[in-house]
């Protein structure tokens, strides 16, 4: 353990240095390129705020995952600054606890890499979270577009006067997909292009549904107010499902969440009983076998509770 330590230790202290490098060294070039170059017509994803970081993120597989995870949380961290707060948390946790050397170092671990994925979690909570706000936001704004089309104006000039009038994170969304019809773009491949950043079923029942009348014919603003219904109606049973279910997702954080507040008030009340444990050989394996079955329960009633409609 202290092995490993003073090695966590070292490759911390080498990875603040060459960031601080790379930062000094981005800041003196920096100034001479603010002189000599010119603006991008495009716009370009910033990997990272150091561009020697950037890069060498071009180089990495998984990337364009993480950008593209954090455009559908629409967070304004940049990928280099996701990895390195992943990096610094669990290099901070395996220096932390593991100086303890209380723990196993498996379990140290374990513990690093939780803490190295809390700003995953995040990006995916925040991505959800928007989600969900575009499927509420999705139904007043098929009704406006439907209103719209009776009143005389076209699907282009509907979704513009909406981006105008909705909140976020609908509206910016949608004043993409206009500027890029405007610029040349087809509807067809705008309203796949607003699909692809809003993955979330409802979006492509809209976009699915604008397509195959485009196609076929027929009238757009009945066939806009029957699918508002239908969201509606969707949306109503999945609060339904999600009232039921609610016991169930209670009881997995109360079933998961009961033994660590049992064995931290043990450790308070009789350290001596916990460390024991701690300190001999079956009661380390019996503390990570619960640790794992209690991890392996949690999602396993999540998945249960986690009804699809």
């Amino acid at each position: 353990m202290t092995r490993l330590i003073a090695f966590a230790s070292l490759f911390g202290l080498t990875f603040l240095f060459v960031t601080f490098a790379a930062g000094m060294a981005w800041l003196w070039v920096g100034k001479k390129r603010r002189v000599t170059t010119s603006p991008e017509i495009l716009q370009v994803d910033e990997l990272s705020a150091l561009d020697s970081l950037s890069v060498l993120l071009e180089k990495v597989r998984f990337t364009a995952k993480m950008q593209l995870l954090i455009d559908e949380a629409d967070s304004p961290w940049t990928v280099g600054r996701a990895i390195l707060m992943m990096a610094m948390g669990g290099l901070l946790t395996l220096v932390g606890i593991g100086s303890f050397n209380v723990l196993p170092t498996i379990v140290v671990i374990g513990f690093a890499a939780v803490v190295a994925f809390v700003p995953i979690f995040w990006l995916n909570h925040l991505r959800t979270k928007r989600m969900a706000t575009v499927e509420e936001q999705l139904p007043e704004a098929l009704d406006y577009i439907s209103r719209a089309l009776v009143a005389g104006h076209s699907l282009p000039l509907a979704l513009e006067l909406l981006a105008d009038e909705i909140d976020k994170p609908l509206a910016p969304e949608l004043r993409k997909t206009v500027d890029e019809y405007n610029l040349g773009t087809t509807m067809e491949g705008a309203l796949g292009k607003l699909a692809d950043r809003l993955p979330c079923a409802d979006i492509r029942f809209f976009v699915s549904a604008i397509m195959t009348q485009q196609r076929t014919g027929g009238s757009l603003h009945e066939l806009l107010e029957n699918l508002a219904e239908t969201i509606r109606e969707r949306s109503t049973i999945k609060g339904q499902i999600r009232a039921l279910t609610a016991n169930g997702r209670i009881t997995a954080v109360v079933l998961s969440l009961l033994p660590v507040v049992i064995g931290l008030a043990m450790l308070f009340v009789s350290p001596d009983y916990i460390m024991t444990m701690a300190r001999n050989e079956v009661g380390r394996s019996l503390l990570i076998a619960g640790g794992c079955t209690e991890i392996i329960a949690f999602f396993v009633i999540r998945k249960i509770a986690d009804i699809q409609v």
